[in-house]
């Protein structure tokens, strides 16, 4: 009831009184902070209620609390420079014009009693908080349109000062770190390669600092990789990149392993931006040595020290192909609607990936014909596919032969997590082409096969397999439900291995589940199979998921166990509403704290929604709070 009452005082009309005073330096910070929430909330979500002769008043007031609070508490200084940061979006450009240019300009004047360093700081998070705000914002859409454009013309006041801060040999530590955030949540907003460049060579220059390091290469990896950076040829730069792969193998025996990793991500995209016909030349000159050190390796007997060693090569290769993409040279588009597999097929010709990919597929197999026993190796195989696969997309066409071969082999001996998740990548990408069709159908009923034999000798050792088969089967459902009309495919099987997960005790693995479960049941009016699996056991998942509800299942995974109970009552009503009647009727079911008539009007409430989501999830969170005891109790309050 305490937290009720506290969010319907966020909201009302009073809280824009009420939240200066908590505000107060004799209030505790936790107080404080309900304050400054209160006012971004208002701000952000109540805007038409502030008069417009206000905006001046409010603005003048959250400059003075937000120096006021920065050399206070700082998590009440980011709520406050995130209200004032809603407020500029909510008034740029008409209102406030020039609203960084001021924000800089106001922060930099002398400040009584507040110290350099803490002013700074406290203008670096609001510059910071900026961009984060407009991502997020709820603004119309013609609106953030004007928003966005306002906000890449204060471009030109931020860069300055950045570049002036992190070149400064006297700044702190924390402010050059505050510096490379900053930069980070700018470029998210297309700001051009060619006007961020200096500040990109300033970003080289910070690595060498530990503190610094993860930060600056972040920011660097963030500028480079933004879509408009992509428009503007820079000859210097692809000067570096020729030369990019010997210096950076040098380098590497003098990094950590995660500063490797970074490093082959950084020089993915280097090479991406590469012509095509560069591109093979200095990837086989990066990567030799390491093909050469793992072929060495393949022939020594296994052991703790070359596995590491395997896993680290392994890991290169992965993080390297994760980001080289040529199909970004000749995509202009930044809408981003299409879904990543409904790309257009890609130009004809090798991609460089694909033709490293086969030249060292043998060495590959000959590793995992030596540690096929061990996971870590084994997941660091498949990532190395998994990310190609996801990065590539149809290109990676010419091996889905020889990998769904591999992959059925390596689970049929030893069934692991991560040949099930490679698998579902195959799946969402290759299952609709009528070229790959055959061989990703074969290998999606062998893994089927095999892990249905894993739940008869018991699931309970092995939840990561469930986990992932379930995401599968839910991808296969999506992506090409013709898998479940194949003979040899027991779907009555696969649909028992369901209910026996929804009962498992991880929470990850009940809401893949959950989610394999909503995907079937759309299917039951053009897959027979399903749709008899459904007649003859369906009334299994509605008791299974009620056991749930009934206290058997967290209550955060309450949503997922709508979504199935919303599908259910979508696609197959008649049956539910028998299905419900009988496994509530017997008493205790699904909890002993339930009456007959509460059951009888939970029935009865998800019988009548057949629209609206939202409403069932509602229905299903009461019911479960009665089931557990927890209705009206402050507990619950929250929930």
């Amino acid at each position: 009831l305490a937290q009720k009452w506290l969010m319907q005082a966020q909201v009302s009309p009073q809280a824009w009184q009420f939240c200066w005073i908590l505000l107060s330096p004799d209030k505790v910070p936790e107080i404080q902070y309900f304050g400054a929430s209160a006012l971004h909330t208002k701000i952000s979500r109540y805007w038409s209620d502030i008069p417009t002769d206000q905006y001046e008043s409010l603005k003048s007031q959250l400059f003075s609390q937000i120096a006021c609070f920065s050399s206070g508490s700082k998590m009440v200084l980011t709520r406050l420079c995130v209200a004032l940061a809603s407020l500029a979006l909510n008034t740029m450009p008409e209102a406030w014009p020039g609203a960084v240019a001021e924000m800089v300009r106001v922060f930099q004047e002398e400040g009584g009693g507040v110290d350099g360093r803490a002013r700074c700081l406290a203008l670096l998070e609001l510059l910071t908080v900026l961009p984060e705000e407009f991502q997020t914002s709820r603004l119309p859409q013609y609106r953030k349109g004007q928003v966005r454009g306002a906000l890449a013309q204060e471009w030109g006041s931020v860069c300055p000062l950045l570049q002036q801060l992190l070149r400064r040999t006297d700044s702190p530590g924390a402010v050059k770190a505050r510096v490379l955030r900053c930069l980070s949540s700018w470029v998210q907003l297309d700001v051009p390669l060619s006007e961020s460049e200096g500040l990109v060579h300033d970003c080289f220059g910070a690595l060498p600092d530990p503190e610094l390091f993860d930060t600056a290469v972040e920011a660097i990896v963030n500028a480079i990789s933004q879509p408009d950076s992509q428009r503007y040829v820079h000859y210097s730069t692809a000067h570096t990149c020729t030369n990019s792969a010997y210096l950076c193998s040098k380098c590497c025996y003098d990094l950590t392993t995660f500063q490797c990793m970074w490093l082959m991500q950084a020089l993915g995209f280097l090479l991406s931006a590469l012509p095509v016909e560069d591109i093979l030349r200095n990837l086989h000159s990066l990567i030799t040595p390491y093909i050469q050190q793992l072929e060495k390796l393949a022939d020594e007997t296994p052991n703790p020290a070359n596995k590491l060693a395997i896993i680290h090569i392994l890991g290169l290769l992965s993080n390297l192909f994760t980001t080289l993409d040529i199909s970004k040279q000749d995509d202009e588009s930044a809408d981003g609607t299409a879904p990543p597999a409904e790309k257009p097929p890609p130009t004809p010709g090798p991609n460089p990936v694909v033709v490293v990919l086969q030249q060292v597929f043998a060495l590959i197999q000959k590793v995992l014909s030596k540690w096929l026993n061990d996971s870590q190796v084994v997941e660091a195989v498949c990532a190395i596919f998994e990310k190609s696969v996801k990065t590539l997309l149809h290109e990676f066409g010419p091996m889905v032969s020889q990998l769904s071969e591999m992959l059925g082999q390596m689970y049929s001996t030893i069934p692991q997590a991560s040949a099930l998740d490679l698998t579902r990548q195959m799946v969402h990408i290759f299952a609709s082409e009528v070229d790959h069709f055959p061989p990703i159908k074969a290998l999606f009923e062998l893994v089927t096969s095999v892990t249905l034999s894993i739940f008869q000798q018991g699931p309970r050792d092995h939840p990561d397999i469930v986990d992932s088969f379930m995401q599968l089967q839910a991808q296969a459902l999506k992506r090409k439900p013709d898998l479940f009309l194949s003979e040899s495919l027991d779907v009555k099987a696969v649909f028992h291995c369901g209910i026996l997960s929804l009962k498992f005790p991880e929470a990850p693995t009940v809401k893949s589940t959950c989610l394999f479960f909503t995907e079937l049941l759309p299917h039951c009016s053009d897959v027979p199979p399903v749709a008899r699996v459904m007649q003859e056991d369906g009334k299994l998942l509605i008791q299974a998921v009620l056991e749930g509800i009934g206290g058997g299942a967290s209550r955060s995974l309450m949503d997922q166990f709508a979504e199935v109970l919303f599908s259910l009552n979508k696609h197959c009503f008649s049956l539910l509403a028998v299905w419900l009647k009988e496994v509530l009727q017997p008493p205790g079911f699904p909890s002993s704290r339930v009456s007959a008539e509460q059951k009888e009007n939970f029935s009865q409430q998800i019988l009548r929604e057949r629209v609206n989501k939202r409403r069932v999830k509602d229905i299903v969170k009461e019911f479960t709070l009665l089931c557990r005891g927890l209705h009206g109790t402050e507990y619950a309050a929250d929930y």
